[in-house]
């Protein structure tokens, strides 16, 4: 099976470019791309980058990106794990160097009691005062915890239904009396929500720049790591607030509503357009 560097650097020469046409063509690093052709990913950037590096790369050689993000990631696990593993074997040979010689000299057989010995095992089998403390204190406060959050959960409910419109107080203070919970109108049932609202914003670059650009409320990625040249304009459209991940902040605009704004930050760095 063939490695991600491998790969890359049989697409690169079947598509007939050198690393230096290539990091022109997608304005990435030469070393990085020679980097990545020699499977090292350790280019002191955060992964998140090196992915971004990796699927424009990718696309550029018509790789699957897909593919190859998933054999990266698999990677970095893979090291995690080796890494845990030598650290646990490292401090397992300190604790067997401490070890203290034993005497080798043969001792002297004892006699042993069988009536001591099984009152000193019971003895080490019976819960010390200590233990019988912090289990008792644990289920009170796991009780004490549950009821907290049951209260919390039915003030909130209260809250919000006092709070929300077309809803009588003194009727629901009437139907909480008689244990029933107010149920919805059919009128309210039936009137469907309104359609959240799409805002255009558009990103301007005044010199080289990779952005990325993330929804706050549901997570979404609306643009992975893109990189930017001097004077491109993209537009994105983004429904509530979303975040702007940049690597070079003195060189990004973002326009709102026909009116461009600087990000006021340099170097590495991140916005929050509402």
């Amino acid at each position: 099976m063939q490695s991600i560097g491998e790969r890359l650097e049989e697409a690169r020469k079947r598509k007939g470019v050198t690393i230096r046409e290539a990091a022109e063509a997608t304005k990435i690093r030469g070393d990085y791309l020679n980097s990545f052709e020699n499977n090292n990913f350790s280019i002191k950037v955060p992964d998140i980058y090196v992915r971004g590096f990796l699927r424009s790369y990718c696309n550029f050689l018509k790789v699957n990106s897909e593919k190859v993000i998933t054999d990266f990631n698999a990677n970095l696990i893979g090291e995690a794990k080796a890494a845990k593993r030598d650290h646990r074997e490292f401090f397992g040979r300190m604790e067997i160097q401490q070890t203290p010689l034993v005497n080798e000299e043969a001792k002297a057989a004892a006699v042993i009691d069988d009536a001591q010995l099984s009152a000193e095992e019971d003895e080490n089998e019976k819960p010390g005062f200590l233990e019988k403390v912090d289990k008792e204190t644990a289920i009170k406060v796991g009780i004490v915890a549950v009821i907290a959050i049951m209260m919390l959960l039915v003030i909130v409910w209260i809250f919000r239904t006092l709070t929300s419109g077309g809803i009588d107080p003194d009727q629901v203070a009437q139907q909480n009396q008689r244990g029933l919970v107010p149920a919805e109108t059919s009128a309210q049932a039936q009137q469907p929500s309104p359609a959240a609202a799409t805002e255009t914003i558009f990103l301007i670059s005044v010199g080289d720049v990779r952005v990325t650009v993330t929804e706050r409320d549901s997570g979404r990625v609306l643009l992975d790591s893109q990189p930017m040249t001097a004077g491109q304009r993209i537009p994105v459209e983004k429904v509530g607030p979303v975040k702007i991940d940049y690597t070079a902040g003195e060189n990004l605009q973002v326009e709102i509503g026909g009116t461009a704004y600087g990000t006021g930050k340099t170097g590495e760095n991140y916005s929050t357009i509402p």
